[in-house]
């Protein structure tokens, strides 16, 4: 016997399996309630009975994914976003020690003002990303 597929979805190894047995290939799904008693941790398996069958599940598995799609453009903005936003943050919790350490003095006052445009420019970035994906003049295959 040998693994096949990973993968927290239930469901997803259930239509593998089906998948592999209407092609004639023996497959078991093992640890069926992993995800239900592991939370997002719980990886239920898909595995082929006969060892001679495993390149040719491969195969079948192969055929049965997705093709990958691309990164929408929007995706760009919105990380630049998201990272401003925690260095946003991360300047909020520095000027806050420094109110407790220092009782607020003129460098409190310079990393509130930059932990504001951070936090401000997160928005405005995340904001735009949409914008990026209906100006885009690819033409998908």
């Amino acid at each position: 016997m040998k693994n096949l597929l990973q993968t927290h979805s239930i469901s997803w190894a259930e239509s593998v399996r089906i998948a592999l047995q209407s092609e004639g290939i023996d497959a078991v799904v093992l640890d069926a309630n992993a995800p239900g008693y592991m939370g997002f941790a719980g990886r239920t398996r898909v595995a082929v009975m006969h060892d001679d069958d495993l390149s040719k599940a491969q195969e079948i598995l192969r055929k049965l994914q997705p093709p990958k799609s691309p990164t929408p453009p929007s995706w760009r903005w919105q990380k630049r976003g998201l990272i401003s936003f925690g260095l946003g943050f991360l300047l909020f919790v520095v000027a806050a020690g420094t109110i407790e350490l220092e009782g607020g003095t003129v460098l409190t006052w310079i990393l509130l003002a930059a932990a504001g445009l951070f936090v401000a420019a997160a928005f405005v970035l995340i904001a735009l990303g949409p914008r990026a994906d209906k100006t885009d003049k690819r033409v998908e295959p």
